[in-house]
């Protein structure tokens, strides 16, 4: 993809680019490549979605993308036929942004696409908090710290950034102190106004108090136990990271589903209904699939997630992963813990492996031959696919959205700096550029005794 947002180019794979339909959320896909080696060649990428999110709980406005200079540029590249700046322009078969009534109490936002090639969620509307507020550091950064308690099954995880103290009987595996402090995000009591108004606002119609807030922090805190890069501060970061972009994928709907037009693609003379789906927005047919075949059950299973038993001895054919995502998982994909967990596996494997000159898929990357790669590879990865255009461009809207602008990236609202959402809850926002040094482009080594089975 492109830094340039009028016309987002890149498929992430060989299938093109389709549009967002609800929320901001947005779908995905490589056709070949990714997956673990069986009949499908790979399934789709997981993709990735608009940098600002979306405020609609049921799809949106018409300009399902969000403002018209948000899902619009995520419409997909000019190069293709796709229109720029439509909210959700067509695209190498994407679909027409078609909308669904605003959510309640919140702004239209970015949106943007990311179809079966990896539609670019250029995203800059949305969200009516510009610069993001005050950020501030919360949680008390440890001198190390020993690796979270509670009996997980990561090893040699990140260093927990606050030390270890004591767990939290809501969230038994991971830190309390991590816990309280994703929970301070959530209620945008800590590093105030980090996320837009309307991630806040659908996170309290969402998840309310009690047992679904605490599943929320309890699955981004325990995906990052597990999930987290090796190096120094990643524990938090990684929190840092996917709370952020859940705004950008879903902007807090688990709910959300986006079928786009390679959910519907002809496989075998039937047609797919293989939508990309929750809370970031995994496809059946790629995350879940390559997760299925190569990532370690026993973690899944410490995030919370059930994973179907019946999967794990699914043959792997092209018919069956096209055509059960929108249907017979379609509530395995919507549930919090599973969706959080192999989004973020997804976004760390790509980030710690995929770094080099072409894709490592992840048939490669537990064979050991993961290149080491950044923050932005990983993102870039679920937005446009693992073959997404090399070198990774750190200015893509998409990351650069997640990492500084809590309304989205610059293109579309006011944002001046680095001052919102990653950067914020990190306390390391600047008002003239990115940070220095800059988390999301720390080399991330490969870990295959972390992401592989």
């Amino acid at each position: 993809m492109s830094n340039n947002i009028s016309g987002l180019l890149s498929l992430r794979g060989r299938v093109g680019i389709s549009l967002i339909l609800t929320l901001g959320a947005c779908s995905g896909g490589d056709s070949e490549g990714s997956g673990a080696g069986g009949t499908l060649g790979g399934s789709p990428d997981t993709g990735g979605g608009p940098t600002g999110g979306k405020a609609a709980a049921s799809g949106g406005t018409t300009a399902t993308g969000g403002l018209t200079s948000t899902g619009g540029h995520a419409g997909g590249s000019l190069s293709t036929g796709g229109s720029a700046g439509l909210g959700g322009a067509t695209f190498a078969g994407g679909n027409s942004a078609a909308g669904g009534s605003k959510s309640t109490g919140g702004d239209t936002n970015t949106g943007g696409s990311k179809g079966t090639g990896g539609a670019f969620g250029a995203g800059g509307a949305g969200g009516s908090l510009a610069a993001g507020g005050n950020a501030t550091t919360a949680g008390t950064a440890s001198t190390g710290g020993a690796k979270v308690t509670g009996g997980t099954t990561s090893t040699g995880g990140a260093a927990d950034a606050g030390g270890s103290t004591g767990t939290n009987s809501a969230c038994p595996g991971a830190d309390a102190a991590e816990f309280a402090l994703i929970q301070a995000w959530l209620h945008n009591t800590t590093a105030v106004g980090a996320l837009p108004s309307y991630a806040y606002n659908n996170i309290k119609t969402n998840f309310p108090a009690g047992t679904a807030f605490d599943k929320l922090a309890c699955s981004i805190a325990m995906s990052c136990v597990e999930f987290a890069p090796m190096e120094a501060d990643w524990l938090r970061k990684c929190e840092a990271v996917v709370t952020s972009a859940i705004v950008a994928e879903s902007s807090y709907n688990p709910n959300s589903v986006v079928t786009d037009t390679y959910a519907t693609r002809a496989v075998s003379g039937a047609t797919a209904n293989d939508p990309t789906v929750g809370l970031l927005q995994v496809r059946f047919s790629s995350t879940m699939h390559d997760y299925n075949y190569s990532g370690p059950m026993a973690k899944m299973a410490a995030i919370g997630c059930t994973w179907p038993p019946e999967l794990q001895t699914q043959a792997d054919t092209a018919t069956f992963w096209a055509a059960a995502g929108g249907t017979t998982y379609l509530s395995f994909m919507q549930d919090v813990a599973c969706n959080i967990a192999s989004a973020a596996w997804y976004y760390f494997y790509n980030a710690t492996g995929n770094g080099g000159a072409s894709a490592v898929w992840i048939s490669n990357y537990c064979k050991g031959e993961g290149i080491a790669g950044t923050m932005v590879t990983g993102l870039l990865s679920h937005l446009q696919g693992g073959s997404y255009p090399r070198p990774a461009d750190p200015n893509n809207p998409y990351p650069w959205g997640i990492e500084c602008c809590a309304c989205g990236n610059p293109s579309g609202c006011t944002c001046t700096g680095c001052t919102g959402r990653f950067a914020a809850f990190m306390g390391i926002g600047t008002t003239s550029s990115r940070p220095s040094p800059d988390p999301f482009l720390e080399t991330l080594v490969p870990e295959t005794t972390k992401y592989c089975r």
